[in-house]
């Protein structure tokens, strides 16, 4: 599939958040056309929390869904501001 939009979360952007798909959710509402998310899955690989989600609309067919792929790397109080510690893939 071919990707469609990408973003990057800094660690200055997630200071102070409970949860970072907040801000990735937020982030994706610069996407056009959908109006549910839904988790498809969640995994750690090498450290990284991957998950993946599917974005739809409700008042079209199925075939308009999107895939979203999102990996946090992780972060502490010692991260620089300026690294990016999420990266999102819409496909």
């Amino acid at each position: 599939m071919k990707t469609l939009k990408t973003f990057e979360i800094t660690a200055a952007e997630l200071r102070d958040v409970v949860d970072y798909m907040d801000v990735v959710t937020e982030k994706l509402y610069e996407v056009d056309g959908w109006t549910d998310i839904e988790e498809k899955n969640r995994s750690e690989m090498g450290g990284i929390e991957v998950v993946e989600l599917r974005l739809s609309n409700k008042y079209v067919d199925e075939g308009d869904i999107q895939n979203v792929f999102v990996r946090y790397y992780g972060m502490n109080d010692k991260t620089s501001d300026d690294k990016i510690v999420v990266d999102v893939e819409v496909e």
